[in-house]
């Protein structure tokens, strides 16, 4: 199947992906050579691809490589149907998982994924942007054999502009649901923090951290209606309990780098957006910096092997100091 345009010419290799936006192609640039990942939209989409043009020129003007988000190559239509390519990757972080088993990866294998996230939304705060659907299947494996854990934010088709969003419209994927926006109020940049943090729970355990659909799903699980965000996370108290009781061995090095995982994951999670630790702020936490793991470099396999995975990052060599808003008070879900 040809895909033709007057610049490029595109030969359709095989699918990819389906869903209620249309379907994604692996094709290949016939000028160029290069396989590229084609996203073409139904018939009767033309709002939302306007809309998603339109965040994806905005983030154009970003160094896609060094901001972790995939690139988007140029806009074009065949058989009236609107296509956009982007970048060929390698597989999902959900494929990836489902590859294990529900087997959980190792801190060493999450901090640098939760770093390239959080440089990610960074950077999209920057810009103005919010995500809002961050989920395992948007967050995509470079090339996993050769650079372990490199991986790109895909998928605009839900990204907004801070403060155009009104308030209750329902946006992520249920499992990764920011609770102010479960509860219809004001939504910020804190909306995609609060993905990282159940991606984070995701890969350490293995399986969602919220399998709750509604606040009335949730008031007949928990007997309590949630009126503001404290009720609605009142049993979030659990976490602590969960990723402690994970690692027994107190004391020694990964002992003290999962207490630092901890420390960020609840940060992510705070059940207030206003407190909760923003993309910056989490550049600068003992997990991602490893401040905690310096003294053992060189002595530690478990400190080299956190060192050669963090590689892929092009911020790993950075010196941040620990933000001070990481104190556990003001970081807490509870």
């Amino acid at each position: 199947v040809g895909l033709d345009i007057d610049s490029t010419r595109y030969l359709v290799m095989d699918i990819m992906g389906e869903g209620s936006y249309g379907q994604v192609f692996k094709c290949l640039n016939l000028i160029t050579g290069k396989t590229t990942a084609v996203k073409i939209h139904k018939d009767g989409e033309s709002e939302s691809i306007l809309w998603e043009m339109e965040m994806l020129q905005a983030i154009r003007s970003l160094d896609t490589k060094k901001k972790n988000i995939v690139k988007f190559t140029e806009d074009f239509k065949s058989h009236d149907c609107s296509c956009l390519p982007f970048e060929m990757l390698d597989k999902s972080l959900w494929n990836l998982m489902t590859e294990k088993e529900g087997k959980s990866l190792s801190l060493n294998e999450i901090r640098p994924v939760t770093q390239q996230l959080m440089v990610a939304f960074e950077a999209l705060k920057d810009l103005g942007i919010m995500h809002l659907d961050l989920k395992p299947d948007n967050v995509m494996l470079v090339n996993h054999k050769d650079q372990p854990f490199r991986i790109k934010l895909i998928d605009f088709g839900l990204a907004h502009p801070v403060g155009l969003l009104k308030a209750g419209v329902e946006m992520q994927a249920v499992p990764y649901r920011a609770p102010e926006v479960m509860l219809g109020l004001p939504l910020s940049e804190a909306v995609d923090v609060w993905g990282v943090g159940c991606i984070m729970g995701f890969m350490y355990f293995g399986d969602h951290l919220w399998r709750l659909k509604t606040r009335g799903e949730y008031e007949d699980a928990t007997g309590i209606k949630p009126d503001n965000l404290k009720d609605f996370l009142s049993y979030a108290r659990n976490l602590e309990d969960a990723v402690a009781r994970w690692y027994e061995k107190r004391g020694d090095t990964e002992y003290e780098d999962r207490m630092a995982f901890l420390s960020l994951l609840k940060g992510c999670l705070h059940f207030d957006p206003a407190r909760r630790i923003c993309s910056g702020e989490a550049l600068k936490h003992r997990f991602i910096t490893m401040v905690h793991l310096v003294d053992e470099m060189g002595t530690s396999s478990y400190v080299d092997a956190a060192l050669q995975l963090m590689t892929v990052s092009y911020l790993h060599q950075s010196v941040h100091t620990e933000s001070s808003s990481e104190d556990e008070d003001t970081l807490g879900i509870v």
